[in-house]
């Protein structure tokens, strides 16, 4: 048998995936992504190219050391919406420090940017360079607080900041003490690093990894006790909640329905950008199997990532459905969305139109 025939009657991206629940029953996710441009003025209008749905994702640099710029996109649920913020901390002129913020509907979130620091030996000890001025600092974990300390001689006392293991300032209990050791340049202005060797915050806007804490402890326990009478399945104590990879504090408590307000402040040219989150109906895909009727399936926003650099939006909404063997039980797939003709003569429109 082939694969199932898709008819995407929506001007956005779609990606059907196929995996196993934690009960180890074949399912299959209908993803959606729309992607839109969203002016300086605040006008959001449909991107010419779609950004197709990415099972791999993106990193900034080594898969092995640096954070997600997108996430994979494999999961077959999440229970709420992520909003994410990628870019720059940005200003007009040089500046050694400047507040960046972030806000969709009822998430906010705000950080101190300050320009490159480094601890340096001083007559009581290590002391802070002076920073230097910036006018454009990436919003990574890289820049952050937290990494890796390998500086002891025994490997057993080689440490990581478990909630950002890709960012700097981590000194572990045996550490050393290196000149020149960097400073994060984005922490949380409530809980700074002070001292060498002291503790912070891990403070970005942007998605966070699987093995990451807090979001780790939502895989379950793997303990003996699992090997013996559970795997391969998931753990019995698994919480879906892992699958939600957004910055601590950017996870909203129920989903976001469209037209909630965007606020941005500091990642821009502009002090501040806004705009309101498309009123677009959640799309619906009709799935029509080789045995039973057709199933309907009302997705969910679970995704808001807004890229202040591109001046780019998007949005991805999903749903699932059980299956009784796999793929081979789908023979069809229809997507569509009430209102996507409207957004379409929005931006096919003269000028600039706006989404509502």
């Amino acid at each position: 048998m082939g694969h199932p025939e898709i008819n995407n009657r929506t001007p956005f991206a779609f990606a059907p995936l196929f995996v196993m629940d934690e009960e180890g029953r074949p399912v299959v996710a209908t993803i959606v992504k729309a992607t839109f441009d969203v002016a300086v003025a605040g006008d959001v209008t449909l991107a010419e190219k779609q950004i197709d749905v990415d099972f791999e994702g993106k990193y900034y640099g080594d898969p092995e050391t640096s954070s997600y710029q997108i996430e994979p996109e494999v999961a077959f649920v999440k229970p709420s919406t992520d909003c994410v913020l990628l870019g720059y901390a940005v200003s007009a002129r040089p500046t050694t420090q400047m507040e960046v913020g972030f806000r969709v509907g009822p998430v906010t979130k705000a950080a101190r940017v300050t320009g490159d620091r480094f601890f340096e030996v001083g007559a009581m000890g290590s002391t802070v360079s002076s920073p230097v001025p910036f006018q454009m600092m990436p919003l990574v974990y890289e820049r952050t607080f937290g990494g890796w300390d390998r500086t002891s001689d025994n490997e057993k006392h080689h440490a990581c900041e478990a909630r950002n293991p890709v960012g700097v300032g981590f000194v572990a209990n045996r550490g050393w003490f290196i000149p020149g050791t960097p400073l994060p340049n984005i922490e949380d202005p409530r809980h700074p690093l002070t001292s060498y060797g002291g503790k912070a915050s891990p403070a970005c806007f942007g998605f966070i990894g699987p093995s990451w804490h807090p979001r780790v402890k939502f895989a379950g326990t793997y303990d003996e006790e699992w090997t013996k009478n559970r795997s391969p399945l998931l753990p019995t104590d698994f919480d879906r909640r892992f699958f939600q990879s957004a910055s601590d504090g950017l996870t909203t408590p129920e989903y976001l329905v469209g037209n909630e307000l965007v606020v941005v402040n500091g990642a821009t040219r502009e002090r501040q950008w806004s705009f309101w989150l498309p009123g677009i109906q959640p799309p619906q895909c009709t799935v029509a199997t080789r045995l039973g009727p057709d199933r309907v399936l009302a997705t969910n926003l679970d995704t808001v990532v807004v890229d202040a650099h591109a001046r780019q939006l998007t949005l991805t909404w999903r749903a699932f459905t059980e299956l009784r063997s796999g793929p081979h039980d789908i023979r069809a797939m229809e997507i569509t969305c009430a209102n996507a003709p409207r957004v379409v003569a929005a931006k096919q429109a003269a000028g600039v139109g706006v989404v509502s």
